[in-house]
């Protein structure tokens, strides 16, 4: 539902104001909060940002694109981005990037970006800690709740973050891959949060993996989608590619064609 409208000028109508506005830059917008306390309001309602969501989402003249790079270190990678005009990746064939600085929150690193939002995780003695940051309004949620997996003697962990358009949720998926003893056995475990939930849900069904991915899942039409290596034994291991719908919380295998080639863009 919808807050209440106001007047906000005796020469243009709210609709016509609405309908200026919703097709502005985040930029001018985030300064165009302070003209008055209507502007302020209307902005801050979850319908305009669906709105001038909807329509930037809509342009086909992309002006600026983020390159994205994980450089893993320890168990969580840290991102290193970069802003530059489209035309410009015509022009130089090498971009330079800088590590993204979650909020200006030491101890958090980016695990990826949808819609404006970006999300954090930060870990800790007792597991991780996710937060969402709005870098345009300067906005950061509280941190969720713990999230922790099976003890071992080393984990590897990797995240993926998008949109529930059914739920209007933002949600992060966390994968572990926990060695539990010296004999190499593992465990696989999938955990899902929900942006302003109070607890981590499992994630069942997820099958056994030998590897897990370098990079974070990429979001795409309401599902979160990992290239892995599934099998227990190198020699009957297939590539796969993991795909997690964030509506229904279930995962799913999509196998490649017979004759598809991975190559591993990290090694460049």
């Amino acid at each position: 539902m919808r807050s209440e409208k106001k007047p906000w000028s005796p020469l243009l109508c709210d609709e016509l104001i609405e309908e200026i506005l919703s097709r502005l830059p985040v930029k001018p917008l985030i300064q165009f909060k302070c003209v008055c306390k209507g502007w302020n309001s209307l902005m801050s309602d979850p319908y305009f940002i669906k709105l001038h969501l909807s329509k930037s989402a809509a342009k086909d003249d992309l002006e600026h694109l983020q390159l994205m790079k994980n450089v893993c270190l320890g168990s969580i990678p840290e991102i290193h981005m970069e802003s530059c005009d489209v035309s410009s990746l015509f022009h130089s064939l090498q971009i330079e990037t800088f590590l993204f600085n979650f909020a200006n929150m030491p101890g958090y690193h980016l695990v990826g970006s949808c819609n404006g939002l970006h999300c954090g995780v930060s870990e800790i003695p007792e597991g991780y800690h996710v937060c969402f940051w709005n870098k345009a309004t300067r906005v950061i949620s509280r941190e969720s709740p713990t999230l922790s997996f099976s003890t071992g003697i080393g984990r590897r962990t990797m995240f993926g973050f998008g949109y529930d358009p059914s739920s209007d949720k933002y949600k992060v998926v966390a994968i572990a891959l926990t060695m539990l003893s010296l004999d190499v056995s593992q465990k696989t475990e999938m955990k899902v949060y929900s942006a302003g939930d109070s607890s981590w849900r499992n994630l069942k069904g997820f099958p056994v993996l030998w590897t897990l991915p370098k990079v974070g899942g990429v979001y795409l039409s309401g599902t979160l989608n990992w290239v892995v290596i599934k099998g227990k034994e190198t020699i009957h291991s297939k590539i796969v590619i993991i795909s997690v719908d964030l509506e229904k919380e279930t995962c799913r295998s999509l196998f490649l064609p017979d004759d598809f080639c991975f190559v591993d863009t990290n090694q460049f």
